[in-house]
């Protein structure tokens, strides 16, 4: 017989909330180890269960995935920054259309065009690496240097202004969706006024973008100039100037935030093992000869991918994320009534000791037995189902010239304080600190 998922009592009032914003990864991990597949947790006023075993997660993104919608506290909650962008639309009807407009943008034909930009501006930023860098901050400035390029044909000027608003709006974010009551963002207090400033600097920069390529198509071979010319194939219907700005905002949210950070981490983890930082380097050196690497080049970096696969099964820079029960479930033979948030952690699943072998450590070569019957739902660092991220071919291009190009640089890859280890769990997650580096 089905039953209500286990779970922790919780404190009257907020329930688990307290918890949860001390430490959720902590939290989250506790509770699988704990109480099982299914939790039941209170936060606040939200009733909510965490699920991280991998079939359960297939049924909420695929199997049943109709019955599990995006309206959710924390997509209100990103919605006040990225609009209604891909990521972010609730109705699935308005979601299947902007896919369908979008989706040729995203082809590995339309995309390959830019792996001469990105390995052009990663030469550049290693130009100045000797001696110690900032990895976290280094990946950061590269990424948005690479969106800029790519996704807007712009190089950023006042790159700094950009990364301060993205982090103030993120910063914000993060703490209007732990706390289980916020003021209207109206209302003038200073985390407000921080955020609308921020937002401002980002509506400028982006709005201005678009009236340039609206006025000169002509000039644009970017991302942005691929969309403004892209029509649903169904109604051969363009994006307006408003569903631009939402996409174009996503875009740079997840081409800069996400992909920094799931760098900055896997060069951590690198930094650590001289062992495999040495075969990542050997593999580098013979993929390509002068100049940059091609496309076929990254075929032959076989390693290298196993390493980010690795690093963001360990480090998942979407470590959490909801979707709200319709109607009622079964998931893992517990009952989960409508209305229910149900929160998936690939944090947690990756973690899990059921579903991967030696899941502390870093073992590239599990990504590379081709034999492995692994769940399709083990490993979902970009979701997963219908609604996966439109740009993981372009990030995993991004990533693999990356850090394959720092290793040809990079004889030597060593973290200066290994014995710092940890996280930031904002919006995504970011390492505990900046990720000092000494090269040569």
């Amino acid at each position: 017989m089905n039953q209500p998922p286990p779970g922790p009592k919780g404190k009257w009032l907020t329930g688990s909330l307290p918890d949860f914003r001390a430490d959720p990864l902590a939290f989250f991990l506790t509770m699988q180890e704990t109480y099982g597949d299914v939790v039941s947790i209170q936060l606040a006023t939200t009733p909510s269960v965490l699920i991280t075993h991998p079939n359960d997660v297939q049924r909420v993104l695929r199997t049943n995935r109709n019955n599990y919608s995006k309206d959710t506290r924390g997509i209100h909650r990103m919605r006040e920054f990225l609009g209604d962008g891909l990521l972010t639309i609730i109705d699935e009807d308005r979601w299947r259309k902007n896919r369908r407009t979008m989706q040729p943008v995203f082809r590995p034909r339309a995309i390959h065009q830019f792996a001469d930009d990105i390995s052009s501006l990663t030469a550049d930023m290693l130009q100045d690496w000797s001696g110690v860098v900032q990895g976290a901050p280094e990946m950061t400035k590269l990424t948005m240097g690479i969106a800029g390029r790519c996704f807007f044909g712009t190089d950023f000027d006042g790159t700094a202004v950009l990364e301060r608003a993205f982090f103030n709006v993120m910063q914000v974010n993060q703490n209007r969706f732990r706390r289980a009551i916020n003021s209207p963002l109206w209302w003038p207090s200073a985390e407000n006024r921080l955020f609308g400033r921020a937002i401002r600097e980002l509506d400028g920069f982006l709005e201005g973008l678009i009236r340039e390529r609206r006025e000169q198509p002509e000039n644009g071979d970017d991302l942005l100039s691929m969309l403004i010319e892209s029509r649903d194939e169904e109604t051969r219907e363009g994006m307006d100037d408003a569903q631009l700005r939402d996409e174009a905002i996503t875009l740079l949210g997840a081409g800069h935030e996400t992909t920094a950070n799931a760098l900055a981490l896997t060069l951590d983890l690198l930094a650590r093992c001289p062992e495999i930082w040495g075969r990542v380097r050997e593999e580098a050196l013979a993929a390509w000869g002068d100049g940059g690497p091609t496309m076929d080049a990254l075929d032959r970096l076989p390693f290298t991918t196993a390493c980010i696969n690795e690093g963001m099964r360990l480090n998942p820079p979407a470590w959490v994320f909801g979707r709200l029960a319709v109607e009622e479930d079964v998931l893992g033979g517990c009952v989960v009534p409508a209305g229910t948030l149900v929160m998936m952690s690939p944090f947690v699943t990756h973690r899990r000791p059921d579903v991967w072998d030696d899941p502390l450590s870093f073992r590239p070569e599990r990504f590379l037995d081709t034999e492995t019957d692994r769940h399709p739902f083990s490993f979902y660092p970009f979701s997963g189902g219908g609604r996966s991220c439109i740009g993981m071919r372009f990030a995993m291009m991004e990533m693999q010239i990356v850090v394959a190009m720092i290793a040809r640089h990079c004889e030597r890859l060593e973290r200066v304080n290994p014995e710092v280890v940890g996280w930031n769990p904002l919006l995504t997650l970011r390492p505990k600190d900046e990720v000092p580096l000494r090269v040569g």
